[in-house]
């Protein structure tokens, strides 16, 4: 019979998660995925209820102009949150 290998020490190492909450705008954090501190880059991208309202007002007879401002209201919008460093995602602030 072998004798059983002693009992080894695991130990978890887990990313840094982001000191701050994302939001609306840029905020000053360290990268999960390149360790440095950044400024993230965002992008925003409407819902798909913004582009829902928009048909909405265009089916009521609204000009095509008009039927675009859900698109850029602040609230009908996501911003994604990116690494200006290595492009890496962030995460996404959803009003």
């Amino acid at each position: 019979m072998m004798p059983s290998a002693p009992p080894q020490n695991v130990q978890w190492v887990q990313s840094p998660a982001l000191a701050v909450p994302l939001g609306p705008n840029s905020v000053q954090t360290i990268c999960t995925s390149c360790g440095r501190a950044i400024h993230t880059n965002t992008s925003k991208t409407p819902k798909s209820s913004a582009w829902w309202s928009g048909l909405l007002l265009c089916i009521c007879g609204c000009s095509f102009g008009c039927c675009l401002i859900p698109c850029c209201m602040d609230s009908c919008n996501i911003v994604n949150h990116t690494c200006p460093n290595c492009n890496a995602y962030l995460g996404q602030y959803r009003p």
